[in-house]
């Protein structure tokens, strides 16, 4: 009897956690392709440079450490700046510095990638001199791969080369193979809906959800790019640093896909790629959105001089997820288990009272108003609530209907 008792419990629990594990699917199910909710709504994650100084720095330091710090305060870049004269801290305190070096010669710099889950990694440390400055804070590959993203380019695939040329064109062979199938059977996803005209849209299908609709006027397709960056390149010391850092090899080649306002996955080794890897990539990145909170998303910021938001229209929407929040709300179940049929007859009535009540906006001007894209009422939530009041109740039913079979 014990034993099935146990039986029937696992069944209980296995039958409401399929159940119940359908809420956040359903709750934050979003049309928009990933690559493109992340240009519209993500904001990017700063890089901290920590500036090491050992008294008054000379004319030119003090000149790079202000051409820094300036494009943290202006966002032409998105960095952060950190900057310790060491000769003012005791040995204690130096000790208590993050990856401190006594031995260093200053002045000196560290670079830490954006922090995920509370810490944060150094990407790389040197010398801190105007030259490595300015290549940290842009590069040529890395305007080009801005400018693609902004054009409209699904990703961009950077080919990080090895040493040896036969490997990185075997490697680029393999990537464009991927890239072709890619876009050959990878299409948009439907229901995405174009920011011109969706006022009217949203009249027409009042069950329609403001997160479908774009944010830009951006060509929405499958594109991707593929770009190489020379083994032998110095101009791009600082992007072949940032993939280093999260690859699994130093030599290279590895591929970096890089998407939204400079998202890249973690490098992709030579050895581990392969067409169907080139092709998982793109499925990721083409497929629906199912998840706005955003370090909840595989990947990293490069660091990138660009205004984001002149570059899309400034009319785009950023959704700024605290890094502590990695799990996604859920819904609350009421009490009680209302009717199928109460459920489908209020949902109507607030559909038709949120299609009453929305604002008229000029196509042009379609979903500019940020606080009404991101207003949890409206009428697309509708029917998602009826969905999830529905299998909240289903599963309610059935674990009551097996506590009544297992009492008798």
């Amino acid at each position: 009897m014990k034993r099935l008792k146990a039986t029937f419990s696992a069944r209980m629990c296995l039958i409401l956690s399929l159940v119940l594990g359908l809420i956040p699917a359903i709750a934050f199910a979003c049309k928009v392709p990933v690559f493109r909710y992340a240009l519209e709504r993500w904001n990017v994650d700063r890089y901290t440079m920590v500036v090491m100084l050992n008294g008054e720095p000379d004319e030119e330091v003090a000149g790079a450490v202000k051409r820094v710090m300036d494009a943290s305060a202006t966002d032409a870049a998105n960095v952060e700046v950190q900057v310790i004269d060491i000769a003012k801290l005791s040995p204690q305190e130096q000790w208590q510095l993050e990856d401190f070096d006594a031995t260093v010669e200053t002045p000196h710099l560290q670079i830490f990638y954006p922090e995920r889950n509370g810490r944060r990694k150094l990407c790389w440390e040197g010398a801190f001199t105007s030259s490595v400055v300015d290549a940290w804070l842009s590069s040529p590959l890395r305007s080009k791969v801005i400018d693609q993203l902004v054009a409209g380019a699904s990703a961009v695939f950077v080919l990080v080369e090895g040493e040896d040329p036969k490997i990185n064109q075997q490697v680029e062979e393999m990537v464009r193979l991927g890239v072709q199938q890619a876009m050959l059977e990878i299409s948009i996803p439907e229901g995405v809906i174009p920011r011109l005209g969706a006022n009217e849209y949203l009249k027409q299908h009042p069950e329609a959800s403001l997160d479908d609709v774009l944010r830009c006027d951006i060509p929405l397709k499958v594109d991707f790019q593929i770009s190489r960056l020379a083994f032998d390149d110095q101009n791009e010391s600082a992007l072949r640093a940032m993939g280093n850092g999260l690859a699994a090899s130093s030599s290279g080649p590895w591929l970096i896909p890089v998407f939204g306002r400079g998202r890249m996955l973690d490098a992709i080794d030579a050895k581990d790629l392969t067409a169907q890897t080139v092709m998982n990539a793109c499925q990721y990145m083409v497929g629906e959105c199912s998840c706005t909170v955003k370090t909840q998303n595989p990947g990293v910021d490069l660091l990138m001089s660009a205004n984001w938001s002149e570059s899309l229209g400034g009319d785009t929407v950023v959704i700024v997820d605290s890094q502590t929040q990695l799990s996604p709300q859920l819904v609350e179940i009421p009490n009680g288990v209302p009717s199928a049929s109460s459920l489908m007859q209020s949902d109507q009535n607030t559909v038709a009272e949120n299609a009453d009540e929305r604002p008229a906006l000029d196509d042009e001007q379609a979903m500019d108003d940020d606080s009404g894209m991101d207003d949890p009422s409206a009428g697309g939530l509708g029917l998602r609530a009826v969905l999830i009041s529905v299998l909240a109740g289903t599963a309610i039913a059935v674990i009551g209907l097996g506590l009544r079979s297992r009492n008798r």
